[in-house]
């Protein structure tokens, strides 16, 4: 992997270009608006540079092998010698900060990949008795109602509801259990 250069007029135009590189990470679908954003900033010309496609792609290559922990800090600055001190502490600050967002849209690349499986955000569950039907009067049973609030490979969140006996539950704990 080659070292990223990133040249601007200013400190602020420098932490604006590595939000931005971020958000291009992150981004789904990527808007032209972006990338012409970052050539102007970059001074690289159009958004359609060689040079601008190179950096887009460097930079991102970096960030996701820092945020999977195949880098460390100190190999993630030494891949941005170029720059100074204060510019390296930015950026690993600026990476540092979207950290979380960036696995997000890792975890959903990943997903999307694994067969579209949606990717459960959280869930809700509660115990109820059923005390008769309709049918029969004298009913007595558990049902345990549970709600999986889940992303789907393109990133549309929707909710899957489903009942489990008590049978059920014991079961998808002690199969839990084996996991963890």
């Amino acid at each position: 992997m080659h070292d990223i250069h990133i040249v601007t007029a200013s400190e602020a135009d420098f932490k604006e270009a590595i939000f931005l590189l971020i958000d291009y990470i992150v981004e789904i679908p990527r808007s032209q608006r972006l990338r012409e954003r970052l050539a102007t900033l970059l001074g690289q010309g159009s958004s359609s540079s060689e040079e601008l496609k190179h950096t887009l792609k460097q930079f991102e290559i970096l960030v996701r092998k820092y945020c999977i922990g195949e880098l460390d800090e100190a190999c993630l600055r030494s891949h941005l010698s170029h720059l100074s001190p204060s510019r390296q502490d930015d950026t690993v600050e600026i990476v540092n900060l979207r950290r979380a967002e960036i696995a997000r849209r890792l975890i959903d690349e990943v997903n999307r990949r694994g067969g579209g499986v949606p990717l459960v955000e959280s869930f809700d569950w509660n115990v109820s008795w059923i005390m008769g039907s309709s049918s029969l009067a004298s009913l007595r049973k558990q049902i345990c109602t549970v709600a999986f609030v889940c992303r789907s490979g393109d990133a549309k969140m929707q909710t899957i509801n489903f009942e489990m006996s008590k049978d059920q539950v014991e079961e998808v704990i002690r199969q839990l259990e084996v996991v963890v």
